[in-house]
């Protein structure tokens, strides 16, 4: 996908691509640079298990229980061959992948996420990730 394909994208679904100062490489940096909590960021994390390589959305305060989807965090390198994107810059949306997300990322009615870049993040409604990927609504964090 390329960055004008995401930005179409994005739009398309009502969300806007949002350029940043600074390069945006944690959920703290990207909480302050959009002066937002936290948990209003989400982190979108790619997961290979046996049947094959999954998105995993989730707020940035949260921490993924692999157990749950019974796989492992992808290398960066594999993280960059399955997307096309770098570990902090994979968009929730865009990617053909089977896609869960986390049930606390739809209490909120706006998110920012990677955008493609870590200078870009995708301000977006949750709702509107889960209806165009097709994402499964799950409990994927550790308590």
């Amino acid at each position: 996908m390329t960055r004008a394909d995401l930005e179409d994208l994005v739009r398309r679904l009502g969300g806007e691509i949002v350029e940043t100062r600074r390069e945006v490489l944690t959920v703290k940096q990207a909480a302050e640079e959009m002066g937002v909590p936290e948990d209003q960021i989400i982190k979108t994390l790619v997961i290979l298990t046996p049947e094959g390589a999954l998105l995993a959305i989730l707020s940035g305060i949260s921490r993924l229980d692999l157990k749950k989807l019974n796989g492992r965090l992808a290398t960066p390198e594999e993280v960059r061959e399955l997307t096309g994107f770098e570990v902090g810059e994979v968009p929730p949306v865009g990617i053909p992948m089977r896609t869960l997300v986390d049930s606390r990322v739809l209490e909120k009615e706006l998110v920012y996420g990677g955008g493609g870049s870590k200078r870009r993040l995708v301000k977006i409604s949750p709702k509107a990730i889960v209806e165009h990927q097709g994402a499964e609504v799950a409990d994927l964090t550790a308590r």
